[in-house]
């Protein structure tokens, strides 16, 4: 008869029970372990804020649509509708704007006391602050610092990359020291006068701000949209100092408006430029009809053309309204044509005045003018001859191309469509032949007139809208300030020690059970 080699659960509790010497021990020795652990671990405390996007249905100033410009071949006003919050939370982790954050708080540069638990110093605790005279965005620095409270301080261990040095520097604070890695200046806080120890060391170390800037993102920051069918972004960051999680948070709220109020400017005032150059070109044109309209009443003893065309008016008013529409149009098509041949402009922000809605006009040039800011922002911490901006040319360059045969497509659109209307036209002055040639020479200048007429009272308009839009406070309001409980969000203690707690009595738990297996195997 076969022998059953299988560890019951009642043999498994007997041998558990026979063994409970093992389980205590093991059991002793994790808690150890997890209180060890609690020890040198320094606590984290977790803060969080609340920031509502609000919507801007009205798009504003420029970002408004054509007003007396109705849809027809295409052209329309921009109509960008209500903001997108999770457009908004990717800038708002953007890496160039947490970069900013970074150099204002100094989150490069730590300063740590060395113990059983490290103190991380920061501001109120902080003694010194130190600034490298000599460096590059990409260089890690690291030292230590012998500090007296009489403001006497010894400079030693020295390494900045992969490079150590053996300069051991003696000075006083609010010095500029000099050693191999350039000047070092350190300068005193009102702390240090009320240090509690006569002596402390500090190290000192500077890390590359886009290391911290992908620390940041990666175990620190939180950023997500808490529901969506609300424009609210939370922001969570985990700190072991509560201030500096606290200034985190505000950094990048403030951070954030400062970029979307600049954006906004930077459009309005492209915008409102260009405006101000087509209507000085509008008014000239304005000047030379209207003087021809003028000579031509005065010599054909007309000066009232509108009396003597109801009859023409009254049979092709449709066509008339038309062809208005569609001069207009292709006027203003025309003029975006011109505007991205300048080839001095290339590198300038698109006005956004107007867009097409069958070609996405309107997609088009917000992507281009996105990019565009971005290349700027990158060129004031770089340069043109960055790899980073050639890349960006070159995506700019193409996009330019592709705006430009939207612009030239929607011109072959409208002036067929205004061929078409011109025929229908054609027909109906068929039937004035016998209206005085007089009026037929006049009846052009006068429909231009109209037309170059209702374009400069909409230009108008778009450069109030400009000037306003510079003035508008950035969409964005703050719901909830950085809070959070006082205690630590980890590591978390009850549940250190229920791991710990089960670690031991596993450990010897799996022993007793992978013994049994080789026994009976």
């Amino acid at each position: 008869m076969a022998q059953n080699n299988t560890l019951t659960l009642g043999e498994f509790v007997r041998q558990c029970l026979a063994k409970w010497k093992w389980f205590a021990i093991s059991v002793a020795c994790t808690l150890v372990l997890a209180i060890v652990y609690l020890i040198i671990t320094p606590p984290k405390y977790t803060k969080a804020a609340q920031v509502l996007i609000k919507d801007d249905n009205s798009m504003g100033g420029l970002m408004g649509q054509l007003g007396g410009l109705a849809e027809l071949g295409g052209l329309v006003g921009m109509n960008m509708g209500a903001s997108n919050v999770y457009n908004e939370l990717y800038a708002m982790q953007s890496p160039w704007l947490l970069l900013n954050v970074v150099h204002q708080l100094d989150l490069d540069m730590s300063y740590v006391i060395k113990g059983i638990r490290n103190q991380d110093l920061y501001a109120e605790e902080l003694p010194i602050t130190v600034k490298f005279k000599t460096l590059t965005e990409e260089d890690d620095i690291k030292m230590k610092v012998d500090l007296k409270k009489n403001g006497e301080l010894t400079v030693y261990k020295i390494k900045k990359n992969d490079d150590k040095y053996d300069d051991e520097i003696t000075g006083r604070v609010n010095t500029t020291l000099k050693s191999s890695i350039g000047d070092i200046e350190i300068k005193a806080t009102p702390y240090l006068s009320k240090m509690e120890d006569d002596e402390v060391t500090i190290t000192v170390k500077r890390t590359e701000p886009m290391a911290i800037v992908d620390l940041l993102t990666r175990k620190r920051l939180n950023i997500a949209v808490s529901n969506r069918e609300a424009s609210i972004i939370d922001i969570e960051c985990k700190d072991v100092n509560k201030l500096r999680a606290t200034n985190i948070i505000n950094a990048i709220i403030a951070e954030y408006r400062k970029e979307v109020k600049e954006d906004k400017e930077a459009e309005a005032a492209v915008s409102e430029r260009y405006v101000v150059e087509r209507m000085a070109a509008l008014d000239e044109e304005l000047k030379t009809i209207g003087q021809r309209v003028a000579e031509h009443k005065s010599k054909t003893m007309m000066p009232d053309l509108e009396v003597m065309a109801t009859a023409y008016a009254e049979s092709a008013k449709d066509i008339a309204e038309a062809q208005m529409e569609l001069q207009a149009q292709l006027y203003v098509a025309e003029a975006i044509r011109d505007y991205l041949r300048v080839e001095s402009k290339k590198d300038e922000l698109l006005p956004i005045l107007f867009a097409t809605e069958n070609m996405g006009f309107a997609e088009q040039i917000s992507e281009y003018n996105t990019i565009v800011l971005q290349r700027n922002k990158i060129i004031a911490s770089s340069s043109k001859e960055s790899p980073l901006v050639k890349d960006i040319d070159k995506q700019l360059a193409a996009m330019h191309d592709a705006v430009l045969i939207t612009a030239e497509e929607a011109i072959k659109q409208l002036k067929i469509q205004l061929k078409h209307v011109t025929a229908k036209e054609n027909e109906g002055k068929q039937l004035l032949a016998t209206a005085p040639k007089k009026y037929i020479d006049g009846l052009t200048d006068e429909e231009d007139l109209k037309v170059l007429a209702t374009l400069r009272v909409f230009l108008l308009q778009k450069r109030e809208e400009a000037q306003m839009t510079k003035s508008l406070k950035t969409d964005v309001r703050l719901l909830t300030p950085p809070l959070g409980l006082k205690e630590q969000s980890s590591p978390y203690i009850p549940l250190v020690l229920i791991c710990a707690f089960l670690l031991g009595l596993f450990i010897p738990a799996s022993y007793i059970v992978v013994r049994e297996h080789i026994r009976n195997s």
